[in-house]
């Protein structure tokens, strides 16, 4: 289950980049590590404002829900939906009818199983830029948003880098960014978006096992770490 991701450009860049800008600019922080299960927020680009950065709560929530995000997080794990759900009857799907969004991000990071020890591996563009997520939102009756990133098959690269699950966060690109933003695109059309993804120029390197640690972060946490026999970038 993927439940960080990294996010570490600044918000001149995504919002150069993108052609966008955010909501709140004051509040938005880069952070090398972005830790789900900590009600976390992500930057985000919704298809109600799709001009616009947002910061959504990490953990999609039902529309009307009032308890706690940690109750129903408890119950109903929601940092990342499989793509392969969107065609059961499930409470989430109508979110991605109506409701999908673009996740921010410069990396998210896998593990690979090796001579019964697990090591990180941080994957992003190979020119670093902040890229998107395919991910979905509602929002709450108080005006938050909250989100979930989508995942689905891992690609050939990344299974490079991965044994111990075979999903990834679905990438898309900017070149698609708009049409999978737009509540007119049919459905059919939507969902090929996330099953039959574009190409992307990645890389990967083995990072320092500290990622582990829910609580340690710092700023040379991606830089890569030399572990002996592990798969070369």
């Amino acid at each position: 289950m993927y439940f960080k991701l990294s996010n570490i450009a600044k918000r001149e860049q995504m919002e150069r980049l993108f052609e966008v800008s955010f909501k709140h600019p004051n509040l938005y922080r880069p952070e090398v590590v972005i830790n789900g299960l900590n009600e976390s927020n992500l930057p985000v680009i919704t298809s109600l404002e799709p001009h616009t950065i947002s910061l959504a709560i990490w953990g999609l929530l039902p529309k009307g829900y009032h308890e706690d995000w940690s109750i129903f997080q408890n119950s109903s794990n929601t940092l990342n939906i499989d793509e392969s759900q969107l065609d059961s009857d499930l409470w989430f799907v109508s979110a991605f009818e109506q409701r999908r969004c673009l996740i921010l991000v410069t990396g998210f990071f896998t593990s690979y199983l090796r001579n019964g020890e697990v090591y990180p591996y941080y994957v992003g563009l190979k020119s670093e830029a902040p890229f998107f997520l395919a991910g979905i939102y509602n929002v709450l009756d108080d005006g938050f948003i909250t989100c979930s990133l989508l995942v689905g098959k891992a690609n050939e690269y990344v299974k490079r880098f991965q044994n111990v699950v075979d999903h990834m966060p679905i990438i898309i690109g900017q070149s698609k960014a708009d049409q999978w933003l737009d509540r007119d695109t049919p459905l059919e059309q939507a969902k090929s978006l996330v099953r039959a993804p574009q190409k992307f120029n990645l890389r990967a390197n083995p990072i320092a096992k500290e990622f582990f640690n829910r609580n340690i972060s710092y700023d040379s946490m991606l830089e890569p770490y030399d572990y002996p026999d592990l798969p070369d970038p």
